[in-house]
C-alpha cells in the first residue's frame, strides 16, 4: 500500500480543535521553523513551542496512539514533532522531501490531519509525488494520510480560504516499507478470517506466520 487514508476521529472533534487552534495567539511565521532552502518554498503558519502547543499536541496523540488502524499499518514506535499549520491564502510549500532523521527519532513514514473541511478552501491539495502517480490529496476533517517519508511532496498554493492540519512523524518499529506492508495484509487477513466458521487451523497457521515476520522485520 502506498499511503493509507483513514478517518481518525468525526468532523465535530475536529471542528472543536479547529476553533481552539484559531483562538490561540501563538501562531508565528512558518518560516522560522525551516532550515536552508526550504525557507525558500515555504508559506505557511504555524503553532509555536508552547503550554498551549503542548496541549494540543497531547490531544493528537491521545487519538493516534490508541487508534487501532494507525497500529496495524505504521507499527508505531514512537510518534514526534507534531506541528500545527494554517496555509491561507496565496501560502504553500513546494516541492520537497522531509530529512529522513531528526534528533527526536527516525523519520519512517509521515503523516497529515485535516482539521477543516475541504469546501472551506480551494487548493491545498497534499501533492504526493509516487512516480508514476501523483495523487492530490484532500480529506474530509478528522481524515488522516499516513505515506512514507521518502516521497517528494508538496503543498499547493491555497487561492480561497484557509487550510487547517496538523501534521508528524512516526519512528516505526518495522524500518521497512515492504516488510509493514505484508504485515498490514497478513493482519487484515487474519481479521477476514476470524469472521468465518470453523477458522482456528487456518488462522493458527497465519497468525504464525504473522508473528515470525513481525519478530523478523522488527527494529
Amino acid at each position: 500500500m502506498l499511503y493509507l487514508p483513514h478517518k481518525l476521529f468525526n468532523k465535530e472533534t475536529a471542528k472543536d480543535l479547529k476553533d481552539r487552534l484559531m483562538a490561540c495567539p501563538d501562531w508565528v511565521d512558518g518560516r522560522e521553523t525551516a532550515l536552508g532552502k526550504a525557507k525558500e518554498i515555504k508559506k505557511n503558519l504555524q503553532l509555536k513551542i508552547g503550554d498551549s502547543y503542548r496541549n494540543f499536541s497531547q490531544e493528537i496523540l491521545n487519538f493516534a496512539q490508541k487508534d487501532d488502524i494507525v497500529k496495524a499499518y505504521a507499527f508505531p514506535q514512537k510518534f514526534f514533532s507534531i506541528l500545527f499549520s494554517r496555509t491561507g491564502e496565496g501560502m504553500f510549500y513546494g516541492s520537497h522531501v522531509d530529512m529522513p532523521h531528526h534528533p527526536n527519532g527516525r523519520r519512517d513514514l509521515s503523516f497529515t490531519i485535516f482539521l477543516n473541511e475541504p469546501e472551506e478552501y480551494k487548493g491545498g491539495e497534499l501533492v504526493l509525488n509516487i512516480p508514476p502517480l501523483k495523487p492530490r490529496i484532500k480529506l474530509q476533517a478528522g481524515g488522516m494520510i499516513i505515506y512514507p517519508t521518502k516521497y517528494l511532496h508538496e503543498v499547493l498554493k491555497v487561492t480561497e480560504g484557509e487550510r487547517f492540519v496538523c501534521v508528524g512523524w512516526i519512528q516505526s518499529q518495522i524500518a521497512n516499507d515492504n516488510d509493514r506492508d505484508i504485515l498490514f495484509n497478513l493482519m487484515k487477513s487474519l481479521a477476514e478470517i476470524k469472521k468465518l466458521p470453523k477458522n482456528d487451523a487456518a488462522f493458527n497457521g497465519i497468525n504464525l506466520i504473522y508473528m515470525n515476520l513481525y519478530k523478523r522485520f522488527h527494529d
